[in-house]
């Protein structure tokens, strides 16, 4: 959300699933396009909309690598849905597509070591889908086919907050030792801006 201006804006998220994402953002207010390739993904999330009373989402059964969307948006997000894609330049390319001049791409992807954990191995098996890695320069090698020129790589939302939120802190035992703690996390926290190649969250704006 610290990425995203407040409402109102419009919010395209390729590879919705059951749109739970899509959900959020429409009750924070955004106008919100959810778009997957599953049927039965689109019908889960429809009838949560339904549920809600959320007029401002929309679903929508597509593959995010041909669809055409009009009006542009703001925001394209990607959370956990590119490396299932058949062609990365494509679906970068269709997000290109659907934002504004000087929209924001916005990309939480799996890193190194994604497509050999088991669970990775085990979709692939069971249901014949694609389990990438997609590391930050994987999307930045794509994004630039694409047509992206601008880009930021932060770390992940969550391992920030796990860096600097430990529960060490309710352990200290003096105001020294608190004190220390708490450089210790801001080291760390400095430290993973630097270390994004692995994985990351990718920022992307179409000039």
């Amino acid at each position: 959300m610290a990425l995203m201006r407040p409402p109102p804006a419009r919010v395209v998220e390729f590879g919705c699933g059951t749109g739970w994402l899509s959900l959020f953002l429409a009750e924070r207010g955004y106008e919100v396009t959810g778009v997957d390739i599953s049927p039965d993904a689109i019908a889960i999330a429809r009838q949560l909309q339904a549920g809600r009373q959320l007029r401002s989402a929309d679903f929508s059964v597509a593959d995010y690598e041909e669809i055409n969307l009009e009006p542009n948006a703001d925001y394209v997000v990607f959370h956990d849905a590119l490396h299932h894609a058949e062609s990365e330049t494509a679906a970068l390319r269709a997000a290109h597509a659907a934002l504004k001049s000087g929209g924001l791409m916005i990309c939480i992807e799996p890193g190194e070591g994604h497509s050999d954990s088991p669970s990775s191995r085990r979709a692939v098996n069971e249901f014949a889908v694609h389990e990438k890695d997609m590391p930050p320069r994987v999307i930045l090698r794509h994004a630039r086919a694409a047509g992206f020129r601008r880009h930021l790589v932060l770390p992940f939302p969550w391992e920030y907050t796990r860096t600097m939120y430990r529960p060490g802190y309710s352990n200290a035992t003096s105001g020294a030792d608190a004190f220390a703690r708490k450089w210790l996390s801001l080291m760390r926290s400095i430290r993973s801006f630097f270390t994004t190649r692995a994985q990351g969250t990718v920022l992307l704006w179409k000039d």
